[in-house]
């Protein structure tokens, strides 16, 4: 029987545990491996193969048909500096995401505040038309009366152009700060999957699309008695509040692999054995399961 050998894989683009279960089902029915986990938490996967039946080059293509990153430890490059760079990559990605959160939520709160007319416009367009969405009988309620006093050279701009520019605003969030969940969708789509960027993906784009009918073509709705609402606004405070949540999950992941890393770093290099009635000190790596070892007070475990 072959000796089996075990690698160590940092894996990039899982944001959900179904991320996670489909790159570990991908490696598990990989032929030659005979154990993979993934980490979650530190984007990694640790898999255990013959190397007489597969390589680690297959196991990394077979991770990229899955529709993730990976890559190998570059040779002659130490654990530390791998590690650095994981480090790097991982703040990186932290300044990234807040960056496009607090976009995202600036424009979000302007796109609320040119929606405000058209909310009121759509209420008062008449008996007939039929205003489903109770946001906006409570906006009409409680903030239309506010904004109007504050700034009312908002409500006598013309629909059109406040529309148009909604749908610009909207596009320009959707294909910068969110561009990341279309694709990661697109890819788990194509592998028959679905995950959370598909949740996203599905709930944005049925709403760009139904807004952007009723942009370009507001009879369709007014001639069967619905108000041509647009829900642009909807559309750029979802991604706001998701890259929110991811930015806040990003720092939460870099302190929690920093402190396991410490808890690591504190593990003894050696251990006393007795072994036939003699210690040994022997390194770690050598201590078996049927080993007796020897603690004596004030050492470590």
């Amino acid at each position: 029987m072959s000796d089996t050998q075990t690698i160590r894989v940092p894996v990039s683009g899982m944001t959900c545990a179904a991320c996670q279960a489909r790159v570990q089902r991908t490696l598990q029915k990989e032929h030659g491996v005979s154990d993979a986990s993934v980490n979650l938490m530190m984007h990694d996967a640790t898999i255990r193969f013959d190397p007489s039946q597969t390589t680690p080059d297959r196991l990394l293509a077979a991770i990229h048909d899955s529709g993730y990153g990976a890559e190998l430890a570059v040779p002659g490059q130490s654990a530390i500096v791998a590690q650095d760079a994981r480090d790097a990559a991982a703040a990186a990605e932290f300044q990234d995401l807040r960056s496009k959160a607090m976009v995202s939520g600036v424009a979000g709160v302007l796109a609320m505040l040119l929606s405000m007319p058209l909310m009121s416009r759509s209420a008062m367009a008449g008996s007939s038309l039929t205003v489903a969405d109770p946001f906006m009988h409570w906006s009409m309620r409680v903030l239309d009366p506010t904004l109007r006093a504050a700034m009312p050279w908002l409500y006598r701009v013309p629909v059109a152009l406040t529309t148009w520019t909604l749908l610009a605003l909207t596009l320009v969030i959707m294909c910068w700060a969110g561009r990341h969940f279309y694709t990661r969708a697109w890819a788990a789509l194509r592998h028959g999957a679905t995950d959370m960027n598909t949740l996203i993906a599905v709930g944005t784009g049925a709403a760009l699309l139904y807004s952007l009918l009723a942009t370009v073509s507001p009879t369709f709705f007014t001639s069967r008695g619905v108000a041509p609402d647009v829900y642009y606004e909807s559309i750029v405070i979802i991604i706001a509040f998701i890259l929110t949540g991811n930015a806040f999950e990003a720092r939460a992941k870099t302190r929690t692999a920093s402190t396991l890393r410490a808890l690591a770093r504190m593990q003894p290099k050696t251990a006393r054995v007795i072994r036939d009635d003699r210690e040994f000190d022997l390194p770690i790596a050598q201590v078996v399961a049927s080993d007796i070892v020897l603690v004596r007070p004030g050492e470590r475990v």
